[in-house]
């Protein structure tokens, strides 16, 4: 059932009852308009969409006239005229024609919600007509996706909620992508369709014009993320011309640039990430450095780790200071990977202790554990790439070295404790199910962008078909295929009766459940040549969509488990294989135990610290950040502190307040992490709301 909503006025009449955010999340029928009458356009329409024949395709034509006469209808419309032809081959047992008889669209209803209210599926996508427009199209993409895409299970599994297709909008795009600066920098700004193309850049400001640009069309071409691998070290060579002020200068530039872009989707800010080392990585030490111009220096990657270095300490300069209003920075999201040559590094200790004053004051700051010989890119909210061997040969020609997830799909865990009652075989049974499910999902998807990009570059990816160094952008070979999760902690909540943070036996239990979920990926990507892998499912609307559903499906038995707030509507799902937001854990245990699971989960995985109004001390947080490395298996970790953001005085304060303490105006926004980027939280859908208020923060208990 759908959710209420606060009143909006519309232009001719009040808007009432629906939550916007609902329309978009749960597939609705729906159709256009087409205005005038001609009988044989149904003929036609059913003989070009259906395999019916002509004589049936005429006699359905002749009844729906004679029905329409009949009714003295005085406008005649597209959608009347579709439903009326889709009861028909109903009545004479077409089902199949009536599925292929099917428009698409959105019904008037959902059109009149959608424009005054927001939608708040994406906290990234702010209230607009280019957001309007964004959720017109998604939803016309998504129904075509599944009636044309998916085949009718996967459909069915999806609209009932047994798993979640993500981005079904942007079926006609990969999921994410990572992507190497020295792409640009070999082969300049030279897009297929562009009304111009640039040589490869001679300055450090021109090379950041054309990232962002280039960040911008790959935003266009992507569902998700867009990520940057050692972006600080790929930056070195054009710095030797500028001075600490210069280098500062940049940092500004680039920070500024990604957060007020709001160019992407809906009008939105592009999603980027950004990776940085304060070593080079051992991969790129020897690996001859592209400069100026696209000219090689006559130097390698590891000749300039001291200018690596400034462009590092000067980004994170830049995020402690904040925006001009002192709110920190949404994007682009810095992500620091900490290795064991980290630790052998000259400074590494002040800059740790750098980006952990960050991570207090303003939070920004990613922390990106490789340990031994892992090597990584991450990005958008804890998705990791990690390097195999191809990928280190690549790292030779790093322009070479690109990468994407071609789609995720998310198992609902809950519902699957519901249906198994207590039995194990059972459960796990299920769980295989509904992993073969997502499987066969993946390549679906799979074959639909094969087609796509076998139109090449006169199809519509044609940037992803690009090919300025001999092979497509877009490595399809390569595509990562993502399986996520969803309320672990709920199921063993169901089936054993305790949550994972109240005993050994709890996580014990929710350790099998997700081995044996690597272990069917591996087994189904040995067998169908896809790379199938776990990753821990950021569920900014799914955890709210999955305890939605099962609240109207599996009531008496969600009812006892799902979070939040049901009077409010405001219920969701533990993310991924997180622990209960509000159980009272220190941080250390917390980051220790969800930690157990980290390595389970290829894609990569994530600890969230709720910081609140506290700030602990830098030296603090870095010897908690050294002992997570040492002594734990998590992947990473991230610190979020809570602001209040005034709209009338302009000012910005620590903690979330319901007025300003500084004006007392009552005319406020708070901002804190909603996944894995910071938001204002009047952008939040009902299930985040539902989670931050019950959100346990951590205080000054990071000394322990």
């Amino acid at each position: 059932m759908p959710l209420k909503a606060e009143t909006a006025q519309a232009s001719t009449h009040q808007v009432v009852n629906e939550d916007s955010t609902d329309i978009a999340l749960f597939v609705r029928s729906s159709q256009d308009d087409m205005l005038g009458w001609n009988r044989q356009r149904i003929v036609d329409a059913l003989l070009r969409e259906t395999f019916v024949d002509r004589d049936t395709a005429e006699k359905i034509s002749k009844d729906i006239e004679l029905t329409i006469q009949a009714g003295k209808v005085k406008t005649i419309t597209g959608p009347l005229i579709r439903e009326m032809v889709n009861a028909k081959l109903l009545e004479m047992g077409l089902e199949e024609a009536r599925r292929m008889h099917t428009r698409l669209g959105v019904p008037l209803y959902d059109v009149d919600q959608l424009l005054v209210q927001h939608n708040k599926e994406n906290a990234n996508v702010p209230h607009g007509p280019e957001a309007t427009n964004l959720t017109l199209a998604e939803g016309i993409k998504k129904e075509y996706a599944l009636l044309h895409v998916f085949t009718p299970d996967v459909a069915d599994a999806h609209l009932s909620g047994d798993l979640h297709l993500h981005d079904l909008g942007f079926i006609d795009r990969p999921y994410c992508s990572g992507q190497s600066l020295e792409y640009i920098k070999k082969f300049g700004l030279n897009l297929p369709h562009a009304l111009s193309m640039a040589k490869p850049a001679k300055h450090a400001e021109v090379l950041l014009a054309h990232m962002v640009k280039f960040a911008a069309s790959l935003q266009s071409h992507f569902a998700g993320a867009i990520g940057w691998d050692a972006i600080n070290l790929f930056y070195a060579p054009y710095l030797e011309e500028l001075d600490d002020n210069g280098v500062k200068q940049l940092a500004q530039m680039m920070i500024y640039e990604f957060s007020q872009q709001a160019v992407a989707r809906g009008g939105q800010a592009i999603f980027s990430d950004v990776n940085i080392y304060w070593e080079v990585p051992k991969h790129f030490v020897d690996v001859p450095a592209i400069g100026p111009g696209g000219v090689y220096t006559g130097k390698t990657y590891g000749e300039y780790e001291k200018q690596a270095q400034r462009f590092a300490w000067a980004l994170f300069e830049v995020y402690k200071e904040g925006d001009a209003a002192g709110r920190p920075f949404f994007f682009p999201k810095p992500l620091v990977h900490i290795t064991e040559k980290f630790f052998k590094t000259d400074g590494h200790m002040d800059f740790l202790h750098h980006i952990c004053e960050v991570a207090s004051v303003k939070g920004n700051t990613y922390f990106v554990f490789d340990r031994g010989d892992t090597a990584k890119i991450s990005e958008c909210c804890r998705l990791s790439f990690k390097l195999e061997a191809s990928d280190l040969e690549d790292a030779k020609q790093p322009w070479k070295m690109r990468y994407s997830a071609l789609q995720n799909i998310t198992i609902n865990l809950p519902r699957l404790a519901f249906k198994a009652q207590g039995d194990d075989t059972k459960l796990f049974g299920l769980l295989t199910e509904n992993l073969q499910l997502a499987a066969k999902a993946h390549g679906q998807k799979k074959k639909f962008i094969e087609r796509l990009m076998s139109l090449g570059k006169g199809g519509p990816l044609s940037l992803l078909a690009m090919d300025l160094d001999g092979e497509p952008y877009l490595k399809l070979h390569k595509c990562s295929y993502l399986i996520g999760m969803v309320g672990l902690n709920e199921l063993i909540r169901v089936h054993l009766g305790e949550e994972l943070h109240d005993s050994d036996a709890s996580i014990k239990f929710g350790l099998k459940v997700i081995a044996h979920m690597n272990i069917v990926c591996n087994k189904l990507a040995e067998s169908l040549g896809m790379k199938f892998v776990l990753e821990q499912t950021p569920a900014e609307s799914t955890s709210f969509r999955f305890a939605k559903l099962d609240l109207a499906h599996f009531n008496a038995e969600a009812a006892k488990v799902v979070q939040g707030n049901r009077e409010k509507g405001e219920v969701y799902y533990s993310n991924s294989t997180l622990f209960n937001v509000g159980a009272v854990m220190s941080p250390i245990a917390r980051v220790e135990k969800e930690g157990l699971f980290h390595p389970l989960i290829e894609a990569g995985s994530i600890t969230h610290l709720w910081l609140g109004e506290a700030q602990p001390d830098k030296e603090a947080l870095a010897s908690f950040v050294i002992n997570v490395f040492k002594y734990t298996q998590n992947d990473q970790i991230a610190f979020s502190p809570e602001f209040t953001a005034c709209l009338d005085c302009g000012k910005t304060s620590r903690g979330l307040s319901e007025a300003c303490p500084y004006c007392q105006s009552k005319n406020v926004d708070g901002i804190t992490r909603i996944t894995g980027y910071f938001t204002k939280i009047s952008s939040w859908n009902k299930g985040k709301l539902g989670e931050l208020h019950d959100r346990y923060r951590n205080t000054d208990r990071f000394n322990n």
